[in-house]
């Protein structure tokens, strides 16, 4: 009796550290693909490709053992020697190359190898173990396959077939890093595709290198509310400020909290980011 006490118990505290921890394996329809960088323009394609994947579930799934791969020879086992638990409704970005400084600015969150992105057609397909299928999106003629530019979801089709029709996605408009235009990490706009877009927002900061403080102004086509990030090259992301309705923004920046070296400032307003980059020498 004692004995089958402690194999419940044992069984009990599993199912529970299991949970708490997000430790599981993600379903069909659980992890969706929802932007993928095909043609970069300011680097490589060997150094800049990228996809972007959402888990549209409310709780953390864990993504080791999953295989990316294509209908061809590409494949790739998502291998790490810690746990990469993904958490619920979060964006994670997975590219051949994680150095921000050559992949053209994108904070990657998985590197993978063997997989590359055709530009004119190929798949984008995500299997777990069992080789059951997690998402797949296949594009070709009539995706907006755009040099310098991401395709991204429309927000209102993420979904496990709202993703595979081509109407759905849209070539991105808004620049990122070193130029080229995604939302990699962050939700897509819900203006994509939309006139909206065209409107942007004008950044620039100066002095640029910075040994001491900075001045940030921000322009927009009509008073916005939003918030302003910075990330490094380590991949740390915050946020240094929130706004409220304002047509022109005008920020001078101590950035004691700064260390030394590459940061990337983002304006992140009505569904649209602008970032640039910016040097702390000192």
């Amino acid at each position: 009796m004692k004995n089958n006490y402690i194999v419940l118990l044992t069984v009990i505290l599993a199912g529970y550290w299991i949970n708490l921890s997000g430790q599981t394996a993600p379903r069909q329809g659980e992890i969706l693909i929802t932007e993928i960088m095909v043609n970069p323009e300011a680097v490589s394609d060997a150094n800049g490709e990228w996809f972007e994947i959402w888990n549209a579930t409310n709780h953390d799934v864990l993504l080791n053992g999953l295989t990316l791969k294509d209908a061809g020879s590409n494949q790739h086992v998502i291998t790490s020697t810690d746990q990469l638990v993904m958490p619920a409704k979060s964006y994670w970005v997975l590219a051949k190359n994680g150095d921000i400084l050559t992949n053209g600015g994108v904070v990657v969150n998985y590197i993978y190898q063997n997989f590359t992105l055709s530009n004119t057609s190929d798949q984008v397909i995500i299997t777990a173990a069992d080789e059951t299928l997690i998402d797949q999106v296949s594009y070709g003629s009539g995706w907006p396959v755009v040099s310098g530019a991401s395709m991204e979801l429309h927000p209102d089709y993420q979904s496990f077939s709202g993703n595979d029709q081509p109407e759905h996605w849209f070539p991105a408009r808004i620049a990122f890093g070193a130029g080229d235009k995604g939302s990699p990490g962050k939700a897509n706009p819900l203006s994509s595709g939309l006139e909206e877009w065209e409107q942007g927002i004008r950044l620039d900061i100066f002095p640029n290198p910075s040994q001491g403080r900075f001045i940030l102004e921000a322009t927009f086509s009509k008073p916005q509310s939003g918030e302003i990030r910075m990330i490094n090259l380590l991949g740390q992301d915050f946020i240094y400020k929130t706004f409220s309705e304002r047509a022109v923004l005008r920020e001078v920046i101590e950035p004691d909290f700064l260390t030394p070296g590459i940061w990337f400032i983002e304006v992140v307003s009505g569904g649209q980011t602008k970032a640039t980059r910016l040097v702390i020498d000192r």
